[in-house]
């Protein structure tokens, strides 16, 4: 069976996740609505610049649904897939206590919580940017096409990042 498991993760690695979130949700008594579409695996993580790897055992590279905001659940705008170690690492931290994780951190672990704390400021503002998005009417038009090109912005700075680490 954890060789069936493991080939469907690696064929499937959105169908897995989403069963996970799914299962998790259900656990946790949090709203999930997401669906296929909602959940991209990107080939780097956007957090830490590391390679994803689906499909073998649980490793820090491998794919990880988080919840930005963990109180309001798996809802579409509110996942994005990360790393497994970026996911650890945040945990449910607000911005102010993954900046103190940084500051209080060995130096060796030091960059990386800095990392997340500079993720979850962004996923703050793109959230921020997207509830003024809904609203509608001329101003939310102008706010969704802010929210694309901070997405699309935000995405460039990770495979910046790569490249800078390889």
């Amino acid at each position: 069976m954890s060789a069936y498991m493991r080939q469907r993760r690696r064929r499937d690695p959105v169908a897995a996740l989403l069963e996970r979130a799914r299962e998790r949700a259900a656990r946790l008594g949090l709203p999930f609505n997401l669906r296929r579409r909602d959940v991209v695996v990107p080939p780097v993580c956007p957090v830490l610049g590391v390679p994803l790897a689906a499909g073998s055992e649980r490793s820090s590279g491998s794919p990880s649904l988080d919840r930005i905001r963990p109180a309001q659940g798996y809802v579409r705008g509110n996942v994005r897939v990360i790393s497994d170690r970026a996911n650890r690492l945040k945990g449910a931290c607000t911005q102010e206590q993954a900046k103190e994780r940084a500051r209080s951190a060995p130096p060796s672990r030091r960059p990386d919580l800095e990392r997340i704390a500079a993720y979850i400021e962004r996923e703050e503002l793109l959230a921020e940017v997207r509830r003024k998005a809904a609203l509608g009417g001329r101003a939310g038009a102008e706010w969704e096409k802010v929210a694309i090109f901070l997405d699309k912005a935000f995405v460039a700075a990770d495979w910046l990042r790569k490249d800078q680490k390889t």
